[in-house]
C-alpha cells in the first residue's frame, strides 16, 4: 500500500478488522489506486461489488485468499 499511497505512513496497518480509512488518510481515489494495485500484482478482477470485502486487512486477505488459489 505504501508504494500506492507513498505520502501516507502505511506502517501502522495490521491485520485486524479496523477498516483501512481508520488506520490512514485514505479517499476513494486512494482506495481506486489501492485495487488497481492489488488487481495488477495478484492479475486477479475485481468487480466493483466486492470493493466491500477490501475495507479491512483481514477481509481483503480474506478475499484475495479466495481469488488467489
Amino acid at each position: 500500500m505504501q508504494e500506492v499511497m507513498p505520502e501516507n505512513d502505511c506502517s501502522g496497518i495490521q491485520d485486524t478488522e479496523v477498516p483501512f480509512s481508520n488506520m490512514v488518510d485514505m479517499d476513494s481515489m486512494d482506495f481506486l489506486d489501492v485495487v488497481m494495485a492489488i488487481q495488477k500484482k495478484y492479475r486477479i478482477e475485481i468487480p466493483d461489488g466486492d470493493f466491500g470485502s477490501l475495507r479491512t486487512m483481514k477481509s481483503t486477505l480474506d478475499y484475495l485468499e479466495t481469488k488467489i488459489k
